[in-house]
């Protein structure tokens, strides 16, 4: 990477808006067809100590952090004016508001591409504090990238009397940030903080509405209102009830937690929310900290009888076959952490014979 060749950049097309760190551009240089993104600060901030410290926060935290789902540098210095400059690839779709509306399953999984960028960054000792729609940035697969990192906090900072937001200044999004963060507190300052933001944004995915506090059961903000079958939502909103929560040490206390907690969501409702496999571990779907135990399995017939009568089921009378060749009856799996209980008859579910149907050994 060339450091500080200012003058290999070639701008294509206009400036973007404005933001609070200064002024973009697109950009590109010779002997590369790749487009870039050229962001500068403007002379009259560069003159002011703490805007000039924010944004070389942002070039030492890109600096720390390498992944695919995190915005990269490519080149930074100071430009011909004396102001600071930073170069990162272009996002050729934007952000976060222009992913196309989607099933509950691929908005989850874009959702945990984000998860994946900030947790990357907490693992990396950077706390965000400013993730919202516009600072989420998506390539030509519309994968999404993490970038914006100009109000992030480095927890590994040893300078502390010369970090950059002081206390109580209120650091991210009025909506989308921690009820700490409007505070100000740096003592507050935590990877819980964006936890929060993160459940605010995939609330957000959902529905594209923006609420105070912790209101994402209210009525009007509840997912899926109207629709003859929620429990897809349902088990949204439990895990924003993980996240979007007011006392810090109640939530998930960072991105890596949430990361598993989405990836057991989605195989929950890829598996139609129906634990399919003896084999393998499925995450509550509910309570999200446990795992669901099963109570019996093809080869125990009678006790198949007994616990289903438990639970006022009726078992199939027939069974033409051997009962370890036999799939046409209720599973019964329990939840070892909350006792959640999941019930189903294995030969309903998709593909549940070649699933289920077991030889003698």
């Amino acid at each position: 990477m060339e450091i500080g060749n200012f003058k290999s950049w070639k701008p294509v097309g206009g400036p973007f808006p404005k933001s609070g760190q200064g002024e973009a551009r697109k950009v590109t240089r010779d002997g590369d067809d790749a487009v870039y993104v050229l962001k500068r600060m403007q002379p009259a901030q560069a003159s002011r100590p703490e805007r000039r410290g924010r944004f070389q926060r942002e070039i030492d935290a890109l600096h720390k952090l390498d992944d695919p789902n995190i915005l990269k540098i490519v080149d930074y210095g100071v430009d011909d004016r004396g102001a600071p400059y930073l170069v990162t690839p272009y996002c050729e779709n934007g952000t976060l508001e222009n992913l196309p509306r989607a099933s509950v399953i691929d908005t989850l999984s874009k959702f945990h591409g984000i998860c994946r960028g900030v947790a990357h960054a907490h693992e990396n000792n950077v706390i965000h504090r400013d993730l919202k729609p516009k600072n989420i940035f998506l390539d030509a697969k519309y994968d999404p990238i993490v970038g914006d990192f100009g109000l992030c906090f480095l927890l590994d900072d040893e300078a502390v009397d010369e970090r950059l937001t002081e206390s109580m200044e209120i650091a991210g999004p009025r909506w989308l940030g921690a009820p700490e963060a409007r505070d100000g507190r740096l003592e507050d300052v935590t990877p819980a903080g964006d936890v929060y933001s993160l459940g605010k944004l995939l609330h957000w995915m959902f529905s594209e509405q923006m609420f105070d506090r912790e209101n994402h059961r209210a009525l009007r903000y509840r997912l899926g209102k109207g629709l003859a079958d929620r429990r897809e939502f349902e088990l949204i909103h439990e895990l924003l009830d993980r996240m979007i929560v007011e006392q810090p040490l109640s939530r998930y206390q960072g991105a890596q937690m949430v990361v598993e907690a989405v990836m057991g969501l989605i195989g929950v409702l890829e598996a139609n929310g129906r634990p399919i496999l003896l084999n393998f571990a499925h995450r509550c779907g509910f309570c999200g900290q446990g795992e669901y135990v099963f109570q019996n399995g093809p080869e125990d017939t009678p006790r198949n009888n007994q616990l289903s009568d438990s639970f006022g089921l009726t078992v199939p009378a027939q069974n033409p076959q051997p009962a370890q060749y036999s799939y046409n009856f209720f599973m019964i799996a329990v939840c070892n952490k909350c006792g959640h209980v999941q019930l189903f008859r294995p030969d309903l579910v998709k593909g549940a014979a070649q699933l289920w149907l077991r030889k003698p050994e």
